[in-house]
């Protein structure tokens, strides 16, 4: 018997005289057609969705400085008033008056109304330089730029002045406090002499809008709690501090592309302010021993074609035992006429 490549055919196809074709089985083509392509569309909005799945453990990475973004709008405080100190437990002590290379923060000065005055920023006055001898660390205060900061305050105060204080500053990864406070100006405490006619302003109000404050880059979805948070004072002046806890996290987009940032908690403790201390906004932040890792990949392109065969497949699957099944029930009715 000689063997032929077409006796290997599951499929075998019927004479055309053989094959009947009806208005009932057209329409249940019609339907598993519909059927079909509804089930591959589904397939294909499920195979591009976002697929994220998130992993925590241990952070055993030696990761670089954290970058703390921020965009805080303060309408009672000036510019020149506004004081912005980073401390934390390895001994930093920076300040926007300090010649600090780590802040590279922009101040717009805002009028009563809370628009924008002019296009440039407000620099302040570089009066401070702080040297670390090992042992301690010493404050060199330059008298001239002092002088000119404290003109500037009392400028900006007479004519009630607000600011906006956005960019980013670049802290150790340790535990340590953002403080947003008023210029204390301790020279002229020390030297009271040289305040001579002017005087220092007595700012009490820190009502501030958080626009955004985050650490590091951000990815898509990406929640951070105190955007757009707001807190006004009214008569009684406040302090406020934010209590955040800082995890370390890894984003792996659909395209491979890796991005470390940083996610938080945050906890609010707001009180009266006492008689003797300025009014300030504490952050302060601890970073988190676990990294949180959140991978976007969708899944592989054969698991998608296994799928897409499936849901295909198993709808003409249905499709042809319907039709066999009216078919029937239509031969029934008709011999029973």
């Amino acid at each position: 018997m000689k063997f032929k490549l077409s006796n290997l055919s599951a499929y075998a196809k019927p004479e055309a005289h053989l094959v009947q074709q009806t208005i009932h089985g057209a329409l249940v083509t019609i339907c598993g057609i519909l059927l079909a392509s509804v089930l591959f569309v589904h397939e294909m909005e499920t195979f591009y969705r976002q697929h994220r799945v998130t992993k925590m453990s241990v952070d055993l990475a030696r990761r670089h400085a954290l970058t703390i973004n921020l965009d805080i709008t303060f309408p009672a405080v000036p510019c020149a008033v506004l004081s912005i100190d980073v401390l934390d437990i390895s001994g930093t002590a920076e300040n926007d008056a300090s010649f600090a290379r780590h802040m590279q923060l922009h101040k717009m000065r805002l009028d009563g109304a809370g628009r924008q005055i002019g296009k440039a920023e407000y620099h302040t006055p570089q009066s401070q330089q702080i040297m670390d001898t090992g042992a301690e660390q010493l404050v060199s205060v330059n008298i001239q730029e002092a002088m000119q900061h404290l003109v500037d305050m009392e400028d900006e105060s007479e004519h009630h002045e607000g600011c906006r204080v956005s960019g980013a500053l670049e802290v150790k990864r340790v535990a340590g406090r953002l403080h947003l406070s008023v210029h204390q100006n301790v020279v002229f405490q020390m030297l009271p002499q040289l305040l001579g006619a002017h005087h220092i302003p007595q700012v009490m109000n820190m009502s501030h809008v958080i626009k955004h404050l985050g650490f590091g880059p951000r990815y898509p979805g990406q929640v951070n709690p105190l955007d757009g948070y707001v807190r006004t004072v009214d008569k009684t002046p406040y302090s406020y501090k934010y209590f955040l806890k800082v995890v370390p996290t890894e984003y792996y987009s659909r395209l491979g592309g890796v991005t470390e940032t940083h996610q938080y908690s945050v906890s609010e403790y707001a009180q009266p302010l006492q008689r003797g201390y300025s009014p300030a906004v504490d952050v302060h932040y601890d970073l988190s021993p676990i990294v949180m890792s959140i991978n976007e990949r969708p899944p592989s392109l054969l698991h998608f074609l296994v799928r897409i065969c499936a849901v295909v497949g198993g709808a003409f699957a249905i499709t042809r035992m319907t039709d066999r099944w009216v078919d029937w029930f239509v031969r029934l009715v008709t011999r029973s006429r």
